[in-house]
Formats: structure tokens, sequence, C-alpha cells
């Protein structure tokens, strides 16, 4: 208080206090004044002051119009140093100079009015303090802001005011409650001995009645502040609340038991402190109170609804705010109010919610930061108390009933934690009930507690109950000199941090140096408490708890969750600037490297270009990056804000999905840019979209890995580290840095992709890209199926039957042969003889009685008229297959003559072949310098030449295996599109992994192991 201030109090009291002369109890009451804000030596000094004052004063009757001026002028200097709180003091301080003679005379009350009208207080509320100081009988104290305390089991003829019982209490104790300002004053009329926080109380003597305080006496039980508060409070809260914790215990999931035996139970409108030392269990206590984590015995109930058991009746009710943020750092102040506040109320519209944000952002003082972004704590726009608020803010929005706090001041300046707590009293003091954890609080915070639950180095609960009483209660234990003193007598400030001296005090050696030891153990401390305190079981309250919330559809929900994550992203430019650049830098660089033009030469031409192959395949492994690289932290930056959004029960597939969907945008605009500037620079011509398409599809399979991972795993670096293991096999195993036939032999497949290669999305993909542009490119598509017919008949006539007569052969010289070797290999001709010729005729629709030799094809009944059968049908399969290469040929021909009969159209045939037909693709998917064109089994023949040409021939209908470069792929019975086909399996890969991503199968895989 400034020495200005002083004066102009003294001012006042001094106009007040000369009616007529001023009595001696003025002036005591004066002098009181004086001492309780100075030292004595400046008491006197400013008692002097007074009198000067006073004796310069007229005595008139009437208040003057000068002394209205004065008053004014005095009040408005009052008014810029102090707060409504503190002027109340002072109204009360002039009540008392005023009833110091015992009467109220007409200028007295005229004065007090102009007083409290210059303080900003209605006379309503000046004319309630006028009546609570003056009345001293109990009979006259009847009205709803009074609270009577004495030794009476009812509350007599005084209905309208409020009732406690405190028995062998001598006269009575009155309340007096200012609610616009949530103070509290007291008066005691009686004659028991009295202490308020350790200082004795005198008879009807106005005191503030602040947070924290303890009213005792030698045999009444102690009055609590959280007492009058609830006394107060109870008939004002609507809903009622219960919430009881009953011998509770939680065990690890590596046997470590994190808690033993805890019980609370409160009801409606109480702040509850958690404390406890590093290891005491703390937070486990919060995540099992709230839900998080589900007790391995006893039980949490609200209204008698076990929250673990029947989680959908409580849903809404709690609310959970953890130490760490849970903000969406790319949007501003009030945008994470207004989304939070969207999945909560799907029955407000826009100008609702932004009228409840403004609400909300006043409430918490954050309306001047409202469009500032949040930030992240090492790049901060706003103050971490700020942060804190914001992140209360969010429950705030709803109101939980019951809300949990984990350490909401850590980190935060003793201002700022001040703020923090104040707004978390102000809730429960509208009948929410707040669980906080708290570690070393100031007296100011410490006294805020209705509740205090300490708990000890292995979860052992050692204290439950009032917070200023806890100090009493572990000096008594130890016998402390002073251990009926919670507070300081002088100050009145409590020293939370001596518990905690108290709990862990050392044994001391023989050369008195503190051991490891501690003199009483968390067990022992467990014992006394058991023994000491009796913890009163709560009344659940029947009522099923009150749900402020009215949560979205999940088609709402979906478009909710995509508008934040655009808001969010579209906010950070560095974001969208790396994935917009990302593509087309990428598709400019690749291109430009493998932009051959043959030495000698200053034409690119597309067809002489032997890195396209190349950059397809570098196509797919960019789409993998880039599509992992983007989704890869999207979960996992938002599981905090996931699991505070658990306790709303919000959809996970809308979540989900939302994800998925901006993520799909994405990919298909980097697709895109890719695409177009890939087949700017080295002339693709005419594949666009099924480049595109490729490219989206493999990029979607890649986001939805991503999430996958983003899900499973807890640290960024960890996720980072997976993504090259997760695309170096795509990369080895496409069927393109390695040959499926040169993999190690318990992977490979001489025929068919083998299995691992078929779970590759960069194999399908590949393939995809490589069979359309071979096949479906400008030129090719005109001579694609002479073409398959030439070289399918030319390996049917040149390569397939000569093996077969090769084999026939070897059979006719030998299959009366005595040499047991050889007979089982003539064994093993005919049957892969037999059985090749019966897929001729299958695939040929060839009746069996056209060669009714085939079943002749065994040991038993192999002659020479069964040899001379089938070297017939194979002439005749030879001639068939000469003349379908003709009548192909002749076609091909007669259509390569009819486009090229001018030479304009020579000029165009040959310019469409160059900018469309690309040699390095040709080769490969031809294969026509392959070693074994033909490659013989023991069991059948394997076409390796011309694979582009060869239609898979399925084992059965659901088939879908293949060759690589197959142009069609099968399934139940009907040939597809290899392009549309290889879209349609990424797409049913990526469908697994959503399923995959929904039930959360890759996490709970993970977890296992860690377990």
């Amino acid at each position: 208080m400034s020495e200005q201030l002083l004066k102009a109090i003294i001012h006042l009291l001094a106009i007040v206090a000369k009616e007529d002369d001023v009595t001696e109890d003025e002036r005591n009451a004066i002098e009181d004044f004086l001492l309780e804000n100075l030292s004595k030596d400046e008491s006197i000094k400013y008692m002097q002051l007074f009198d000067q004052m006073t004796s310069h004063m007229s005595g008139d009757r009437e208040v003057s119009f000068g002394e209205q001026k004065e008053i004014s002028i005095l009040s408005k200097q009052v008014n810029q140093e102090l707060t409504q709180q503190q002027k109340i003091v002072v109204i009360l301080k002039v009540l008392e100079v005023i009833m110091a003679d015992g009467e109220i005379s007409d200028r007295e009350l005229e004065l007090l009015h102009l007083i409290g009208e210059s303080f900003n207080f209605s006379t309503k509320a000046v004319d309630h303090i006028k009546a609570y100081v003056i009345t001293k009988e109990r009979s006259q104290l009847d009205a709803e802001n009074i609270l009577i305390v004495d030794d009476s089991t009812t509350n007599g003829s005084t209905s309208a005011a409020k009732h406690l019982k405190r028995s062998f209490l001598s006269g009575y104790i009155a309340f007096f409650r200012l609610p616009a300002l949530e103070m509290y004053f007291m008066k005691y009329m009686g004659d028991s001995a009295l202490t308020l926080n350790g200082i004795p109380v005198r008879k009807n003597k106005i005191i503030v009645f602040s947070a924290g305080s303890t009213i005792r006496g030698s045999k009444i039980d102690p009055i609590y502040y959280s007492d009058v508060v609830s006394a107060y409070r109870e008939e004002g809260i609507d809903s009622k609340i219960s919430f009881v914790a009953e011998n509770i215990g939680f065990t690890f999931p590596n046997g470590h038991q994190g808690l033993r035996d805890i019980t609370i139970a409160e009801s409606s409108g109480k702040l509850i402190g958690l404390m406890g030392g590093s290891g005491a269990g703390k937070s486990t206590l919060l995540n099992v109170l709230n839900g998080n984590e589900t007790p391995s015995q006893g039980t949490v109930r609200i209204n008698g609804i076990d929250i673990n058991k029947e989680r959908g009746k409580v849903e809404g009710v709690i609310g959970y705010v953890p130490q760490d943020d849970l903000l969406i750092e790319e949007l501003t102040v009030s945008e994470n109010l207004y989304f939070a506040a969207k999945l909560c109320f799907a029955d407000k519209n826009d100008d609702e919610l932004h009228q409840l944000v403004d609400k909300t952002l006043s409430a918490l003082g954050l309306s001047e930061t409202r469009n500032l972004k949040v930030g992240s704590p090492l790049q901060k726009t706003i103050s971490g108390g700020q942060r804190k608020r914001v992140n209360i803010g969010l429950e705030l929005l709803r109101e939980p009933s019951v809300l949990f706090v984990d350490e909401p001041t850590s980190g935060l300046s003793s201002r700022d934690s001040e703020n923090i707590m104040d707004l978390l009293k102000e809730l429960s003091l509208r009948g929410k009930m707040i669980f906080v954890v708290i570690h070393q609080p100031s007296s100011e915070i410490f006294k805020m507690f209705d509740k205090l639950v300490i708990l000890d180095v292995g979860g052992y609960q050692i204290y439950y109950g009032n917070p200023v009483e806890a100090v009493i209660y572990f000096k008594n234990i130890v016998d402390l000199i002073d251990k009926d003193a919670g507070s300081c007598i002088e100050c009145g400030n409590v020293n939370s941090e001596q518990i905690f001296n108290i709990i862990e005090t050392k044994v001391v050696d023989e050369y008195g140096k503190l051991t490891d030891q501690r003199k009483i153990s968390p067990q022992d401390w467990n014992g006394y408490f058991t023994e000491r305190v009796s913890i009163k079981p709560a009344t659940e309250s029947p009522d099923e708890p009150e749900k402020t919330l009215k949560i979205p559809g999940r088609i709402r929900q979906l478009m909710i969750f995509a508008s934040r994550d655009i808001a969010s992203k579209f906010s950070n430019k560095q974001y969208l600037a790396i994935n917009l650049l990302e593509a087309p830098l990428l598709a400019l660089i690749l291109a430009f490297i493998i932009r051959y033009v043959p030495e000698g030469s200053n034409d690119y031409i597309f067809k002489e270009n032997p890195n396209i192959p190349a950059f397809f395949f570098m196509a797919i492994i960019v789409s993998l990056f880039m599509g992992l690289t983007v989704s890869a932290e999207e979960i996992f930056k938002d599981r905090k804000i996931l699991k505070r959004e658990s306790f709303l029960n919000l959809s996970r597939l809308s979540y989900l999905v939302s994800k998925m969907v901006i993520l799909f945008g994405l990919s298909a605009l980097q697709s895109l840019l890719f695409v177009l500037i890939g087949d700017f620079v080295l002339g693709i011509n005419g594949m666009t979209f099924s480049f595109w398409l490729v490219m989206f599809s493999v990029s979607c399979f890649a986001n939805i890995m991503g999430l996958n991972i983003s899900s499973a795993f807890n640290s960024a670096v960890t996720i980072y580290i997976l993504i090259p293991l997760l695309i170096i096999p795509q990369l080895i195993l496409s069927g393109v840095v390695v040959n499926f036939d040169k993999l190690h032999p318990l992977l490979s497949n001489s025929k068919k992709v083998p299995i691992i290669g078929e779970l590759m999305a960069s194999k399908w993909g590949y393939e995809a890209l490589a069979v359309t542009q071979f096949k479906d490119n400008e030129f090719e598509e005109n001579f694609f199926e002479y073409d398959q017919t030439i070289a399918n008949s030319e390996f049917k006539s040149v390569y397939f039957y000569s093996a077969i007569e090769a084999n026939l052969d070897f059979v006719h010289s030998n299959f009366a042969t005595g040499d047991v070797e050889k007979k089982q290999k003539v064994k093993e001709k005919l049957k892969l003889i037999q059985s090749e010729l019966r897929k001729e005729m299958q695939l040929g629709g060839i009746p069996n009685d056209k060669f009714k030799s085939l079943e002749d094809l065994i040991p038993d009944k192999f002659n020479k008229e069964v040899f001379d059968e089938t070297e017939k049908f194979i002439k005749i399969m030879r001639k068939i297959y000469n003349n379908r290469l003709k009548k192909a040929s002749a076609n091909r021909d007669a259509l390569t003559k009819s486009m090229t009969d001018s030479e304009e159209k020579a000029e165009a045939f040959a310019e469409l072949r160059k900018d469309s037909e690309n040699e390095a693709i040709v080769f490969f998917l031809k294969n026509s310098t392959a070693e074994n064109r033909l490659l013989e089994t023991k069991t059948e023949l394997i076409q390796k030449i011309y694979p582009i040409y060869n239609v898979p021939t399925p084992h059965h209908m659901l088939d879908i295996r293949s060759h690589f470069y197959a142009p069609k792929k099968h399934f139940v019975g009907n040939y597809y599109d290899t392009l549309y086909f290889n879209v349609v399996i990424i797409w049913l890969m990526s469908l697994f992994l959503v399923i995959s991503l929904y039930f959360d199968w890759f996490r709970k895989v993970v977890n296992s192991f860690g377990k």
C-alpha cells in the first residue's frame, strides 16, 4: 500500500469519525486498522496525522458539498490502487468507526452510502454489509448470504440463513458472503476460546475469512474454509455429483505396483489436490481416476456409475488437461477453442459457437491474444501461462462435471500459477469437481484446495483431508514443538514443503551425517493414516451425471476434423511450400538427369532414351517416399489431443477418414505435378492419366502405411528411422533392381512373381506403368494384337514344341531301358509332355478326340504308335501356329502399309513411333535376350521370352498371380487389363492397411513386443 493511498484512507476515516468530537472507541478502531497494516512506530505517525485531520474538520450534523467533493477525490485515488475486495475491507473499517460509539447517525449513514457509491458498490450491497455488522442478535441474522454456526441441530427461526452444527460451541459464529466478489467475512458472538489460523478471535470483530482459513476451539471440530464455501454452494448446485474411488490398486504391466488401496470420496464443488514426491504415483492415480487406466483392483464411480465398465454413461462428464500442451500449434488461440467447441456442441450454430469462444477467452483473460498463433514451446508467440490457460479453456468450453488437471502450474511464474489456479477454483465454486496434481504449491495456491490427497513412494496413501490441517497432522505424528500451528501466525502463510520435509526425514548416523534411510517408511506413514484418518463415505447421487455437450454425428465430425486439419496445414507456410514444391522439383531434377541424348546428336528422342524404365521406377519410389513422409507424423503429433478428445468419445473412423481425405488430396496434387513435369521434360505422351493414377494409388498406399506407423510408435525419431526400412524392401523387391529369378531360392519363383514380390506395392505400380507404356502407347496400340499373336505363335512353334519333341525323342529312345535312373527320367518326361499338351488342348479349345494318344503318354502304355501319334499332333499344332503367325504378319503389314502409303504418312508414322515407343521398355518387356527363353523344370515348361505377350494361365478361379509384365491378369474366370487390375490390387492393399489402422493392429503388435 502506497503512502498516498494510506493517507487517502485515513482522510476518509477522519471524515466519518468527525461527526462530533472523536471518541476513544473510534480512535481505538483506527489504531487497530493501522496496527494490522503497519509497524507500531508507523502507526503512531499516522494516528498523529488522523488527529491533525479531525482537528481541522467541522462537526456539522449534515454532509456538506465540500465533503462530498472531498470524498469523491479521495475515493478516486483509492479506486486506482485497490481491488473491489480490498475496498470492501475499507468499507468495513468505516463501519467499525461508525459503530464505535454504538449508533449510526443520519450523517454517518449518508457518508457510508456516499463512500460505497464512490467505490462502485450499490446501496443495497452496502446496506447488507451494514446490517451484518450492526446486528448482534442471532434471530435477526436471517438472509441468504448469512451462515450460522452453532451447537443447534436446526436453524431455528432463521429459515433463510444457512446453518452448520458444531457441538460444544458457545454462542454462534455468523458468516457473511458477498457473491459478486466471492468474499467471506465472520464474526463471533460467544465465550469459547477460538482461534483463526492460530490467532485468537475477538468477540464481535469483523474478520475476512480467506481461502485456506481454519477456525479451531478446544472442544469443537475445526471449521474449514471449504466447509463454509460448501454450505453456501450446496443449494445453488443444480446437478449433484458424487465421486468415489474405493480401494484402488494399480499394477503396471511389468508387475510393479503403482497404487495401493487408495480411497477418495467427494461431492460437488470441490478442488482436490493430489500431492506426493517423485515416483509416488500422482499421475498414475490421476489416470486411474479419469478412466485413462483401468485399476487392477477397486472401482471408480461417478454417481454410482463405474466409469470403466459403463463408459457410455459418463460420456462428456469427465474432462482432462494433461501436463503437456494439447494445442494445435499452427492455429490461433480462438481457432483452437472454436474447433474444440464444434466437436462438443452439435446443437449450436457458428454464431453461438463464436459467442461461446469469446466468452471463454474473456474469462481466461485471453481476448487480446485471440488472433495470435499458439506456436510451439520453442517458438513462442504466446507465453507459457497463456498456453496453460488455453489448454484449460479447451475444457472450460463445455465445463465437464469432473475435471482432471495434471500439474497446471509447472514451469510457470508464481503470478501465472495463481491465475491458473484461480480459474480452477472459480470452476469448482460453480459446482464442478476438480482434481489437480500439484507440485510445491505456494501458500496462496495451497490454501485454495478444499481437500488434499498425499501419496508416498510406492503408491501409498498417507493423507486425505484439509490442506492446512495436513501440516498439523504430520507435525503431530513426529511430535514437533509447534505441532498445533498449521500456518504462520504473523503472515498466515502455509509452507507446504515442510510436509515433505517431515515425510522424507532421513536417519542421521553416529557421525551426524544424513543417511539414505528414511526415519519413517511409506508403509509406516500408511499405517498412521489407516489408524488416524477415517474417510467419511460420500452419499452417492442417484442422478445421472449432467452431460454438457452434444456430440455431432460421424459425418459432421469428419468435416470438422478435416476443416481443422486443413486450417492447420494452410497456416503452416513452410509445410505448404515444401509439400507443393517437393514433387515438381523432384520431377524436374530426375527428368533432367535422365533426359539422354546420344553423343553426336542434338535432338532428344523419346524412343532412344534408355532411362525411361528407371524414371518409371523412380516415380514409384518417389510416390512411396512422399506418401510416407507427409503422413508419418500425422497421428503421432495429434496423440495428446486425441487423448483429451477420448473423453468426448468421438469417432475414431471419422478422424482417420478426415486424415486420409486430406492426405489423398495432397497426394493427388503432388502426383499430378510430378507427372505433368516429368511427361513434359521427357516427352512421355499419351499416358498422363494412367501415370497419375498409378502414382496417386501408390502414394495413397504410402499415406496409409505412414498413418499406421504414426499410430504405432511413440517417437518421431523412430518413425523416421522406419521410413527407409519400409522403402528399401519396396525398392529391392519391385522386380527392377533384382530380377525375381535371382532372389534367394527360398523366395524366388521361376514361373510367377514370388509371394514376397506380390506384397510390394512398388511391383504392382511399376509393372502397371511399364506394361501400359508398352502396349497402350499411340503407336503400339495399333499393332499389339498382331504382335502378340506373332510372338506367341513363334514361341510355340520354335521353342515350345521343339522342347516337347526333344523330350519325346528322349522317351522314345529310352522307354524300354533297364536303367533305373533313366527309367525314372522317362517317367518324368512323359508326365511333363502329357501335362503341357493337355494345357495346350484346353487353351486352344481342341477336343480330346483330336489327339487320342494323350492319355497313353504314360510308361505303361507308351509305344511306337503313341510316339508317332504324338509327333503327328505336334506337327499339326506347329502348322496351326505357323498359319496364325503368317496371318497376323500379313495383317500387320497391311496396317503398316495403310499408315505409310504416302510420304507424309510415312513421316508421321516414323514420328509417332519415335514419340510413343521406347526401346528400353521394349527390351525389358520382350526379354528377347534372355539366356533361357524357355525354362524347363521337372513338371512344366516356363516361357521366359515375350512376357508382355504371354497371357497367364490360372490354376483356379481365384488365382490372380502371374509372371512379371503380364499384359492381362485373371480373376474369377475373366481377364482384366494390367493397369486397372494392378491399381485395384494396390487399393485392396491400402484397404487392408486402413482396417489395421482402425483396429490399431500395428500398435498392439509393437506394444506386445515392448512388454
